[in-house]
Order: C-alpha cells, then structure tokens, then sequence
C-alpha cells in the first residue's frame, strides 16, 4: 500500500543576486545560483516581464529563496519569498504571501498588488517575433497570396509547449484553413485568444484550462513556412496588439490584511535592497 511520507527537509534562507548581461539565466549560472532558483524567479515575474524581449544589458536582480537540506546535504531550491528585478530602469517587487483564509499563497507587490495578471505576457518559450501586428496588408510569396497579420508570430522549436495565457474555455479546437491547427479559449466576456499552426493539440472543445496550462505544441500547419504560435488576442469582438493591452493585475490583498503584509515585508524588502 501507498503511503506519503513527510521528508524532513532543513530549511535555509538564501540570497542571490546579479546583473545581466545577456539574459538573466546565464547571469543566475555565472554566480553559481541553482537554474531551479532561477526558472523560480522568472516564473514569479513572467507577468511583468517578458524575458526574451524586454530583458536589458545592465538590468539586475536580486531574491531570497528557500533551500533544502537532507542530513545537512543541499537537495533543492524551495519557494521564493522575495524578488526584485530592475529592467530599464523601472522596479519590480514580488513578496510571497498568504492571505489568512485563503487555500494558496500570491505574490504581490510593495503596496501589496497581486503581480499576477488575468494574461501571461507570452504564450509560448520563443526564440524571437517573427512577425509583428499590422492592420496593413502583407505579401507572402511562398503562398502568393497578400493578407493581414493582426497578431503575433512567436518563432519556436517545433514541439515548444504552448501556454493558455489565462483562465477560460476551449471554444475551438481542431483544423481552421490557413491557420492550420488551432485553439481558441474564451477567458470571458471581453477576451478570447487564439493559437495557431500547432503541431498537434494538449485540449479539446469545451475543456476547461487553467493560466498556463500546455494546450498544444508549436508546429508548422496551414499557411505556415517555418514552426511558429500565430498567436491572436480578440477584444470585444477585434482583434488588437496583445503586446500594446494593458491588462488589469489580479486580486489585492484585502485592505483589513495590509498592516500585516507590510510587516511581513519589510524584513524581506531591506534584503533585496
């Protein structure tokens, strides 16, 4: 018979930090930092930052993290409990935290914002945009045809897992013409996101997924001359730049929890500091 068993992990505090010169994993591994860390904190921050595109030379970043240990041996990095990245100029907080009565712990912000969105701001792990949003029309000669491109074209491995970016339900799921294999989730009354020239599909029509849940693979179907996400963002009805919209954060800590969020803070806030 199965049985769970408790593994008596040593908890430790750890603080990291580092300045970037390339991208922030490299940056992690030069100062000996464990990748798990820091694939921890990207995750954290992947709502604010998009780390293949908005990174800078000279941004920096530094957090306080769990380790554990085993008969006083290192086994793994734990939660992170505090970050800070500064990119361009501009500060990012993340303070890891649970509401009392809540079921899970958030990571919020200095003033105590949710630094989780209803979006992440990529749907897919990409090498580069292929191709930008424009009303205008474009010509591609592979397929001799002119057409619009109100979307994003996200350049990826084949077999690249892609990621619903938000909550919501599988509307669509199966061949559509020129978009080969594609999604479409219904997030609610205003958003609907579509992804496409998948490779094969992780979901199915009526399927409820969650934010950054695997719903496919990135491949080269339909209208398509190289493995990509065609990935659209549809306001009201129109299809709009997903890297202009400026989406709402999550839910704030309840005003009657802010003293004590702020006194939780503050020890963590002087280490990152």
């Amino acid at each position: 018979m199965a049985e769970r068993v408790i593994i008596p992990y040593e908890v430790r505090e750890k603080v990291s930090d580092g300045v970037i010169e390339t991208s922030m994993y490299e940056a992690a591994l030069g100062a000996g930092i464990d990748e798990r860390a820091i694939i921890g904190l990207a995750e954290v921050f992947q709502w604010s930052v998009d780390f293949a595109m908005d990174v800078r030379k000279g941004d920096t970043f530094k957090f306080v993290y769990e380790e554990r240990y085993l008969d006083g041996e290192y086994i793994m990095p734990g939660r992170i409990l505090a970050g800070k990245f500064v990119n361009d100029g501009t500060v990012f907080y993340a303070f890891n935290w649970q509401e009392p009565g809540a079921d899970k712990d958030g990571y919020y912000d200095e003033q105590g914002a949710s630094v989780q969105k209803i979006f992440l701001k990529a749907p897919v792990a990409y090498k580069y945009i292929s191709s930008g949003f424009t009303t205008g029309r474009r010509y591609i000669q592979a397929f001799d045809i002119s057409t619009g491109h109100r979307a994003i074209d996200y350049a990826a491995a084949a077999g690249t897992p892609i990621r619903a970016v938000g909550d919501g339900t599988v509307v669509f799921a199966g061949w559509d013409n020129g978009y080969g294999r594609k999604v479409s989730i219904r997030h609610n009354e205003t958003y609907t996101t579509n992804y496409a020239h998948m490779s094969k599909f992780a979901v199915s029509y009526g399927q409820k997924v969650k934010q950054g849940q695997t719903i496919g693979y990135v491949g080269s179907t339909g209208l398509s001359t190289g493995p990509h996400l065609h990935y659209e963002m549809v306001k009201f009805g129109t299809k709009i730049n997903p890297l202009r919209e400026v989406l709402p954060p999550g839910e704030a800590i309840k005003e009657e929890n802010k003293e004590a969020y702020v006194q939780h803070i503050q020890g963590l806030k002087e280490k990152i500091d």
